[in-house]
């Protein structure tokens, strides 16, 4: 509506413009604790300082003395991927500054100006490493393409183009001469180049029958994990790569053609002491000694280290040759129990070239990062755990100090930031460079006046939703953020159903939960604690209940506290007693999985045992699980439904369609068993599916491919349409 002034003497009415500046507590300027943020943590030449990039400025942290220092310190401008010179003197990031990507040199001190290197005015960049002798920075964007920049030059070059969307690995050999980096192709697998700066030139070193990866250089060695197994598992979007154990061997390319293998053969001997000769280097730095790199025969001197196939990452050589790496859990190998965070999963090995074994040196990790002197390790957990110890068999690690590393945000001109790349993330990475013909500079000046109404990060979320939905394609949105998240009361739930009855609270439906889910608790299905349908709820902890109050008041508070329940059979409390139960924050999958299991026993009755139920509440964690715990426990009969209503999709549900279409190839028979079969499970006879409006993106493409596929009809409403 507006609001109009009307002028008694003259007759005439006006609109008001009103202006309402109100403040939200949220566009407040104010310290915040940025570690929570911190995207990549590095450490000096000798450890002394640790570099670390959060929330878009760039700190150095202590060791242990001294203050860490903010050398950024820019609210309105996303700093990130910070690295060290050699000698520690410099770091050099990306900056947005000017809404574009560009490279920044600076002092570690932040003192002096720093220097800006102009990068391209599109595309998405990301900073990876800085060459021994400082001379070269490398980096990616997001067209796949592989740069270095020389320093002294001040000249660009372009070193390759992966075919496959998979971020660089990249290491320098000692003299800087060389860098071994990783490209993905049409094979979907990891390969392993190396260019040589001297010669301007690339050679693979790998022979693409294995995805090679975390390529590290030594002095006479090139280090790297390789698997021949991990093709079922390179394409995410599909199903059928869950629960696919990935295994790696370590491997040793020796790069000169007289080198030796680090395994040789040993024996001891007696062998006449030498007198060491004196040099005139004795008393000065160290020599850079060249690499010698023979790639001729090359591939026939790589040589597999004696550690397990196991699912390897991030190698690493310290400085009295061992070889460090990660070790991840295989997927599917364990399930753990809810709220077990799962980005520390990760436990760090050495490998000793003199016992020729690896030792675990650490558990509990996200990642780790070696000093240049290869003499310091960085342990990092996430959110924000940063431990520093020697790069030793057994070290003893020390906790960094982060709580310095807090950023003065002015939340306004942070938004804008945010803004700005998001708005230019989809320019840079949408998957037509046409961006389905839109103007997008003219998309840009239609939102961002719009900030200047914004008080929350939740505003700022929804102008970013409706800027990108003008692309009008599905799966691309934007969440989360610095929100206000109260803490939540914890309301504990029973499980069950309630009617009121006579003035009481009376229970009619009890979920028992799935049997075979053993973190799946039904607060009211515990043998020795339990209730059933038809009890009446007379108190909770004491207090009496009645209908005039909401049960939930009295249950406030109460997730996984004891709370005691007094039941009985009738309003009169016949059969008057007590239990002590533990309430859950969420029944959800309490109630769906009773719903399941009645459709199941529906289907079970009407059709004489003859036909399968199998409900999929989507295409990723719960539907891989639903699938794999109903489909193949019912194999013996000869019909099959598949409910894929309400599916929330997730995946290419691959995996499912192809066990359904799977044909029966053979029988074979037992003497005294049952005979079996190849393959060993499947139900051959008519399959139909349940569909509506409700599923969608994977629960769109899931009957697409039923159909597809021939395997039977689909029945129901058409799917939602979100892929």
């Amino acid at each position: 509506g507006t609001l109009y002034q009307f002028d008694v003497k003259r007759g005439s009415s006006k609109a008001l413009t009103v202006h309402l500046n109100a403040a939200g507590p949220q566009t407040r300027p104010q310290w915040k604790d940025a570690s929570k943020t911190l995207t990549s943590a590095r450490l000096s030449a000798t450890g002394q300082r640790i570099l670390v990039s959060a929330r878009g400025d760039i700190f150095t942290v202590p060791a242990k003395e001294g203050s860490t220092r903010n050398l950024t310190q820019s609210a309105g401008v996303r700093e990130f991927d910070a690295h060290w010179s050699p000698d520690g003197s410099k770091v050099a990031y990306i900056s947005d500054q000017g809404n574009q990507h560009q490279l920044v040199i600076s002092n570690q001190d932040g003192s002096s100006q720093a220097t800006t290197i102009a990068l391209g005015s599109s595309g998405y960049y990301n900073l990876l490493s800085w060459s021994p002798d400082a001379n070269v920075l490398i980096y990616q964007d997001s067209n796949l393409n592989l740069y270095a920049y020389d320093l002294k030059r001040k000249r660009e070059a372009k070193l390759d183009t992966s075919l496959r969307r998979q971020n660089f690995s990249v290491s320098f050999s000692p003299d800087s001469r060389y860098l071994a980096y990783t490209t993905v192709g049409e094979n979907y697998f990891s390969q392993i180049k190396i260019y040589d700066f001297t010669l301007q030139r690339s050679q693979q070193l790998t022979d693409g029958l294995s995805h090679a990866t975390s390529p590290v250089f030594s002095q006479d060695y090139l280090y790297f994990a390789a698997s021949v197994n991990t093709g079922p598992a390179q394409v995410g979007l599909d199903l059928s790569t869950r629960e696919r154990p990935v295994r790696s061997a370590l491997y040793a390319a020796v790069l000169a053609a007289n080198g030796k293998s680090p395994l040789l053969p040993r024996s001891d001997e007696e062998s006449p002491k030498k007198a060491a000769a004196k040099t005139d280097t004795d008393d000065k730095a160290a020599v850079v000694k060249p690499v010698q790199l023979d790639f001729n025969g090359i591939q026939d001197r790589i040589v597999g280290l004696p550690v397990a196939e196991r699912n390897y990452r991030r190698l690493e050589v310290a400085s009295d040759g061992a070889l460090f790496y990660l070790e991840l859990p295989q997927s599917g190998a364990s399930n753990e129990p809810p709220g077990s965070d799962n980005r520390n999963s990760a436990s760090l090995y050495r490998f000793d070239f003199t016992e020729r074994k690896a030792t675990l040196v650490q558990q509990g990790l996200n990642d780790y990062e070696l000093s240049s002197d290869g003499k310091k390790l960085l342990l990092v957990s996430l959110p924000n755990r940063l431990q520093l110890a020697d790069a030793v068999a057994k070290p003893e690690p020390k906790a960094l100090d982060l709580s310095q590393v807090r950023s003065f945000i002015d939340p306004a001109v942070e938004w804008q930031q945010i803004f700005d790349d998001a708005w230019r993330m989809q320019r840079d990475y949408f998957y037509d460079p046409a961006l389905h013909g839109i103007n997008w500079q003219g998309i840009y000046d239609k939102y961002q006046p719009m900030l200047a109404h914004v008080q929350r990060r939740e505003d700022l979320n929804d102008v970013l939703v409706e800027m990108i939905a003008e692309l009008q394609v599905g799966h691309n949105r934007i969440g989360g953020g610095d929100i206000y998240q109260a803490a939540s009361t914890g309301v504990g739930l029973l499980g069950a159903d309630f009617a009121i009855d006579n003035n009481r609270y009376r229970i009619q439906t009890v979920y028992q939960g799935d049997r075979w889910s053993p973190f799946l608790r039904a607060p009211l299905a515990t043998p020795g604690a339990s209730a059933k349908a038809g009890d009446y709820l007379l108190a909770i902890n004491g207090v009496e209940l009645t209908a005039a109050q909401n049960i939930y008041q009295l249950l406030d508070n109460t997730a996984g506290k004891q709370v005691r329940l007094t039941l009985a059979d009738d309003v009169r409390g016949r059969n008057k007693r007590d239990i002590t139960v533990e309430p859950v924050t969420d029944e959800s999958q309490l109630r769906l999985w009773h719903w399941v299991e009645n459709n199941r026993k529906r289907v079970e009755e009407k059709t004489q045992g003859q036909v399968a139920y199998v409900y999929l509440p989507n295409t990723a964690d719960g539907g891989f699980y639903f699938f794999n715990r109903m489909f193949f426990a019912q194999t013996e009969k000869p019909a099959l439904i598949i409910d894929e209503r309400k599916n929330g999709g997730g995946q290419a549900a691959n995996y499912i369609t192809e066990i359904l279409a799977r044909p029966f190839l053979a029988g074979w028979k037992d003497r005294a068993g049952a005979g079996f079969t190849t393959p060993g499970a499947g139900i051959y006879g008519p399959k139909t599916m349940l569909i509506d409006q409700d599923a969608g993106s994977g629960g769109d493409f899931l009957p697409w491919a039923f159909k597809r596929l021939g395997l039977g009809k689909t029945i129901g409403t058409r799917t939602w349409g979100g892929l």
